[in-house]
């Protein structure tokens, strides 16, 4: 099993360096470039909501992303301080309309429900939560 994490503070100026930890800790695991970066992206996003609205750019707020290889599944776990948001409460496709910018909104959620298998929610005590994605990397992973 492989295993690497990341602390960052709550703010979207650490979506690069977010990105550039995917990018860095699986490369060598996942061959194709274009099945790491729809994992890039799928881990951005979620990032990026819990940054912006669970946890409203406040960099004081800690949050914690873990990478974790186990035979041909990719563990994906972002530790939130926020309360859980449910993504499989959007609609499939991006078309709602956000109250406060009145712009279609839920495209970061619908791409992260296309690229990822499996998508696990956990509220935890003190009203903190975990994300738990799974993709299931087949014949991408290296042994």
């Amino acid at each position: 099993m492989y295993k690497a994490s990341l602390q960052f503070g709550a703010t979207t100026d650490n979506l690069p360096i977010i990105r550039h930890f995917v990018q860095t800790h699986l490369r060598n695991h996942i061959p194709s470039s274009v099945t790491l970066n729809q994992i890039t992206v799928a881990i951005e996003e979620l990032c990026a909501n819990s940054i912006l609205h669970g946890n409203a750019e406040d960099p004081q707020k800690e949050l914690r992303l873990e990478l974790r290889l186990q035979g041909d599944k990719l563990h994906i776990y972002l530790y939130d301080p926020a309360p859980p948001y449910d993504i499989h409460s959007y609609p499939s496709e991006p078309t709602l309309l956000r109250a406060d910018t009145n712009r279609p909104g839920g495209f970061g959620i619908y791409l992260i429900r296309r690229i990822i298998d499996k998508i696990h929610i956990k509220r935890r005590r003190g009203g903190s939560s975990v994300y738990h994605m799974v993709k299931q990397l087949s014949h991408e992973s290296k042994s």
